[in-house]
């Protein structure tokens, strides 16, 4: 009986702690002189996934945007740009919902974050996609 209870804690332990490491959003954080952009991405894997787009001026302070756009794309594996927009959160960042990812690899992102009516700040780099 001790043996079946000490294993099934092990398993529930187990479970929780992958279950965890699930729910962790990938990070990436990319910057220039003018602004600093975290990009959060849950799960961060092949599916369906959702991104916060948390920007902010070089000093780290919040930027405010009157508009934040998300440009994925795959080239290299035929998968044109996917363009989304933001809802800006109570938070005060931007929120993507949604938005396929197909397959795994190097995707490239790209964020552009209206800020004015005539000045627009973008930010690029890639993140890596997994299969699980």
């Amino acid at each position: 009986m001790r043996r079946r209870a000490a294993l099934l804690l092990t398993a529930a332990l187990a479970t929780s702690a992958s279950a965890a490491l699930a729910a962790e959003p990938l990070g990436i954080h990319i910057h220039s002189d003018k602004a600093m952009f975290q990009v959060l991405v849950s799960p961060g894997r092949v599916g369906s996934d959702d991104f916060v787009l948390q920007l902010m001026h070089g000093d780290g302070t919040l930027l405010k945007a009157k508009e934040a756009t998300l440009t994925l794309s795959l080239p290299e594996r035929g998968i044109a740009e996917i363009e989304r927009q933001g809802t800006l959160g109570p938070d005060g960042f931007w929120h993507v919902e949604r938005v396929p990812m197909s397959v795994a690899g190097r995707w490239h992102m790209r964020v552009d974050a209206l800020v004015t009516d005539f000045e627009k700040i973008t930010l690029e780099d890639d993140l890596d996609v997994a299969t699980e």
